[in-house]
């Protein structure tokens, strides 16, 4: 016979607590389905904002790694980018969902992948620390990648700004970059023609001098918007640690080497 609750450890009861709310959640989700009932933002079928199957698929394609592309200080010290998840499949749908179809119950499951990334390079930044001196390692501000007014417009939101809300709630962050002229979509621009054409498009918003930042973004293909965005923080006096992104959009296709992948512009 299982022991009285009150005697349970708080960790075990917390846990168990935990565990009826969200039992009790997914309940009151799924008939909330059944009585005003919505597509899923990844598949499109008539479910929640994402069904049970796509949610499978998602957790399955999970997995929050070191990214390969190569991003530099001025001065050469490489910079750490995390992701938590390839760009395909459920994730690549979820942030074509909240990017271009104005589909802000996407936002909640991708923020999830985003706090694992963030997770990951804090655990990094602690280990360098430690190597080094034995000491914490100091606090940073999220800095989040700019979008162009027009994509703002269109969309009606800042989707980075609710994905660090609710993948953070209560941390910190600033809007430290903006876009400061005309640039195209970045959708089927080559390796070279991205690089040009954010060539110094971004500014950096004056009182980050010597602040520790972490740039958020959502996507990483060639580090494009990345690396304009770190140009434009160290022109300012900013000391950039790491970048975090929910996705990697990995090439597997030798023969498109030249080409981006399409991230649905910026």
């Amino acid at each position: 016979m299982p022991p009285p609750r009150w005697m349970l450890p708080r960790s075990t009861l917390t846990e168990h607590v935990r565990g009826r709310l969200r039992n009790l959640r997914e309940a009151a989700l799924d008939a909330l389905a059944v009585v005003l009932p919505v597509t899923c933002a990844s598949c499109g079928d008539v479910d929640r904002a994402l069904c049970r199957s796509c949610a499978e698929h998602l957790a399955r394609i999970a997995l929050v790694r070191e990214c390969g592309v190569r991003i530099s200080s001025a001065d050469g010290r490489r910079i750490l980018v995390f992701a938590a998840s390839d760009y395909v499949g459920p994730t690549k749908a979820l942030v074509a969902a909240l990017k271009e179809r104005g589909r802000a119950d996407a936002a909640r499951p991708l923020a999830v992948l985003l706090r694992k990334a963030v997770g990951a390079l804090a655990e990094a930044e602690t280990a360098a620390a430690d190597a080094f001196d034995g000491s914490q390692a100091p606090a940073w501000v999220a800095v989040l990648a700019p979008s162009s007014a027009k994509s703002l417009r269109n969309r009606g939101y800042s989707h980075l700004a609710l994905l660090w809300g609710l993948a953070m709630p209560g941390v910190r962050n600033a809007r430290g970059l903006r876009v400061i002229r005309r640039v195209e979509d970045q959708a089927g621009l080559t390796v070279a023609a991205r690089a040009e054409n954010l060539h110094d498009a971004y500014r950096s918003e004056p009182g980050l001098e010597g602040v520790r930042v972490v740039l958020v973004d959502d996507v990483v293909t060639s580090g494009a918007t990345l690396r304009e965005s770190v140009r434009a923080l160290e022109a300012v006096g900013a000391v950039v640690v790491g970048c975090v992104v929910i996705a990697e959009a990995v090439r597997r296709n030798p023969q498109s080497r030249g080409v981006e992948l399409d991230t649905r512009g910026e």
